[in-house]
């Protein structure tokens, strides 16, 4: 229901992952849950023993290629949709000019999403 909100359409579990949507939440929420022993002893973070920072960049690639490919199908198919959902919202302030005050990049619309999510 979220991806219908965000994305405009229902994502299948193949479509983020080999490992499938569910289960790459699920990794997600076990390393946000998991202890990390280099927050207790900084000195042996940069070791990574448990092994929590490389899992966590791999998965921040897979959502970052994700992302990517959304954000470039909805670019592609503006103006032809004619129902906005959340994406194109943050697409339309991306791409407008007299928005002063701040500034909306890529990274700050993946962000957003991967929060909304």
């Amino acid at each position: 229901m979220t991806c219908l909100m965000v994305f405009g359409r229902k994502f299948g579990d193949e479509e983020l992952d080999d490992r499938g949507f569910k289960a790459m939440i699920q990794e997600v929420m076990q390393l946000v849950a998991a202890p990390n022993l280099g927050d207790l002893i900084p000195f042996i973070a940069m070791f990574d023993l448990q092994g929590l920072t490389r899992r966590m960049k791999n998965i921040n690639k897979v959502f970052d290629r994700f992302f990517e490919r959304i954000i470039d199908e909805h670019l592609k198919s503006m103006g032809e949709k004619k129902t906005k959902d959340f994406l194109d919202v943050m697409l339309d302030l991306m791409k407008s000019e007299d928005t002063h005050e701040y500034r909306i990049d890529r990274s700050s619309v993946k962000a957003i999403i991967l929060v909304r999510i």
